[in-house]
């Protein structure tokens, strides 16, 4: 990273892709809070620290490398601040150049997938997971229809989008014998911290399945102490093919079942106006569903990053068979269908 006389200053911003002019208070929080978990573990791997069972931040870690931010501008979702140790006012206490130049070199190496350069930045394999996890925390629900952006006084801004997730699944997936990286939904029936072991209860089987967690993700389970629960990790089957049990949790998060706000087909035409879809679930607990009848709509998947996945397939798939198509090459209903696709585009993408 270039130097720079204010390596510590920082910039964070929320952007809704459909030009509105608000957002959730709970986007701004979760931003902000995956941005300070990411410099605190990229404080851990500057300073070398030594992690053998458990990813633990000192709190001295906390302290020297504390994101503070000022009040937000006036007419904008940008958010500026500086990152170091309050108490000793514009004093830098640690090497937060350093710090905050991995910050931006791992986080532009994890969204360009170049493995080897996210190796190289941060060896250690169990540090590396849990920044790999930040920046998937960090990034807007897929289907939101937000985005998220930060930089600091040099180089190009880091932008986290709803697709981010599914980018960093494929990175951390590593199949075992009868394991499998899979999200389980279940109800959240007990937390036992001292052994570092949550409960869900199983709907397809009627059972229960024990999970077992690494202590750095605790804080999810304080914010995410609902009736229905998604727990991501290496998932052990039983002899009937189903979950028997969870192991090395990488992601414990509450079911979101907010709408899906779609801008634009998947081809990159814009909609005159944000398409909003609203999932369901599926009678088992296991899959999110998007239905509409009147666009011949039908998509499910286990998470919502897998379920936009699917749906900007299907969107594809019926600009180019139906939209797209000439009309002497498709029946009444499939003529029909391609005149309401039309009508969402606005009228200078597709004259």
């Amino acid at each position: 990273m270039p130097d720079s006389p204010h390596p510590d200053l920082i910039e964070f911003r929320i952007l809704p892709e459909d030009n509105g002019h608000e957002v959730p208070v709970s986007l701004l929080t979760q931003g902000l809070q995956g941005l300070q978990q990411l410099i605190h573990f990229s404080a851990l791997a500057v300073e070398a620290r030594t992690v053998r069972q458990r990813v633990r931040v000192s709190a001295d870690i906390q302290q020297r490398y504390t994101l503070h931010c000022r009040p937000p501008e006036d007419g904008s979702f940008m958010v500026a601040g500086r990152v170091g140790d309050l108490r000793k006012g514009l004093v830098n206490t640690g090497d937060v150049r350093k710090v905050m130049g991995l910050v931006h070199e791992f986080s532009h190496a994890t969204l360009a997938a170049k493995d080897e350069d996210l190796l190289r930045l941060v060896p250690d394999s169990r540090i590396r997971v849990r920044m790999l996890d930040c920046l998937r925390g960090m990034a807007p629900p897929p289907g939101s229809g937000y985005a998220f952006e930060f930089k600091n006084c040099v180089g190009a801004p880091v932008r986290l989008d709803e697709v981010l997730s599914g980018r960093i699944d494929a990175v951390l997936s590593a199949p075992e014998p009868r394991q499998r990286q899979h999200t389980i939904t279940g109800e959240l029936r007990s937390i036992a911290f001292a052994e570092h072991r949550l409960t869900i209860y199983y709907a397809p089987k009627g059972r229960t399945l024990e999970c077992l967690y690494d202590e750095s993700l605790e804080p999810m389970l304080f914010e995410n102490r609902r009736d229905l629960i998604q727990v991501t990790g290496q998932v052990e089957d039983a002899d009937d093919g189903h979950p028997r049990r969870i192991v090395e949790v990488s992601r414990i998060e509450e079911l979101d079942l907010s709408p899906f706000v779609i801008v634009e087909f998947a081809n990159g035409i814009p909609l005159a106006e944000p398409l909003r879809l609203d999932p369901i679930l599926s009678e088992d607990q296991q899959l999110i569903r998007l239905q509409n009848d009147t666009l011949d709509i039908d998509v499910f998947a286990h998470t919502r990053g897998e379920l936009l996945v699917e749906l900007r397939s299907q969107l594809e798939m019926l600009w180019v068979e139906y939209a797209q198509e000439h009309d002497d090459a498709l029946s009444a209903p499939a003529q029909a269908l391609k005149r309401r696709l039309l009508e969402l585009v606005k009228s200078s993408a597709h004259a």
